[in-house]
């Protein structure tokens, strides 16, 4: 949270004084999630997270919706490993099947939402395997009105893949969806397979770590420590003053959030297929803060 007021309301003017906004570099044509040009709009100021975030409109003739997309490798260092499953336990059926269809087959996804059951998704991250490059995009809906086109634009990007992989998804991510799509009457329609990494999770790591919790297998698992993170129970209120106020300031971490979550669920795949076990499993390793969706995020030892 930026709490010092000149850099607030010098990052409120500069919002305000950007005009213009940047186009997505949409998946190659016939690539799963390849979304067909949509109808060009009229130019539009940019004076939200589009200022700040690179992509552009996703639009039908129902509404619009903002794509903020970008590759891994602009965010980290790229690793070797990277679109490589790995040895796979014979005894999951879902990690083997994915192994032999390949990682491209694989659409990563995450949400954020208002909060409540009856609350809006604003914000669909996905990450997909290009063979070359990990693509993160992030559908973002600038108000309310934009969550049809949201369910509208992730149900075409979804199109082509076989796996879904979420993270506590068959509890939360899909039905939730899957209910706001019945409630705006939008046809609606994940891949046909679902890999849950928490229920594998909790299958391979339960007694070895305190929980389960996505950013506790971040931190003991994963051997990543997260930085620069915004806490989950605060993620509702951020975007309800976006769509009051229209400044991003508070709300872009929030995109980075989804983000590092997205490509966790990645590596925890990764792991689940190399043998890894937990660091610092430890009594110490107790302690945390509680994340999105309930999530803890460890405490570094």
């Amino acid at each position: 949270m930026i709490r010092n007021d000149g850099l607030r309301r010098t990052l409120g003017d500069l919002v305000r004084s950007r005009r213009s906004v940047r186009t997505t570099a949409p998946a190659r044509a016939g690539e799963p999630g390849a979304m067909p040009p949509a109808p060009r709009a009229e130019a539009a100021a940019a004076t939200g997270v589009e200022a700040f975030l690179p992509g552009g409109e996703w639009r039908d003739e129902g509404g619009a919706v903002y794509v903020h997309e970008r590759l891994r490798s602009e965010i980290e260092r790229r690793k070797s490993h990277w679109g490589r499953i790995g040895i796979v336990p014979v005894h999951e059926p879902d990690l083997v099947a994915l192994a032999a269809s390949g990682l491209e087959r694989a659409l990563f996804l995450d949400l954020e939402t208002g909060g409540l059951s009856s609350s809006p998704v604003f914000l669909a991250g996905t990450m997909q395997w290009n063979g070359e490059d990990f693509v993160l995009r992030q559908f973002f809906a600038r108000h309310y009105g934009e969550e049809a086109p949201l369910l509208r634009a992730l149900h075409q990007a979804a199109r082509g893949f076989e796996f879904l992989v979420t993270f506590n998804g068959k509890s939360y991510d899909a039905p939730f969806l899957l209910n706001r799509a019945f409630i705006h009457g939008v046809p609606f329609e994940l891949p046909p397979r679902h890999i849950d990494l928490l229920h594998l999770s909790r299958r391979r790591w339960k007694g070895e770590v305190r929980d389960c919790r996505l950013q506790t297998l971040e931190f003991h698992v994963c051997r990543r420590r997260r930085v620069g993170d915004v806490a989950g129970e605060e993620v509702p209120g951020l975007y309800h003053d976006y769509v009051r106020s229209g400044d991003p300031y508070r709300l872009v971490p929030v995109f980075h959030h989804n983000l590092l979550d997205v490509i966790t669920m990645g590596e925890i795949l990764r792991a689940l297929c190399d043998g890894r076990g937990p660091a610092a499993a430890g009594p110490g390793a107790a302690r945390g803060r509680v994340g999105a969706r309930g999530r803890r995020r460890p405490t570094p030892p």
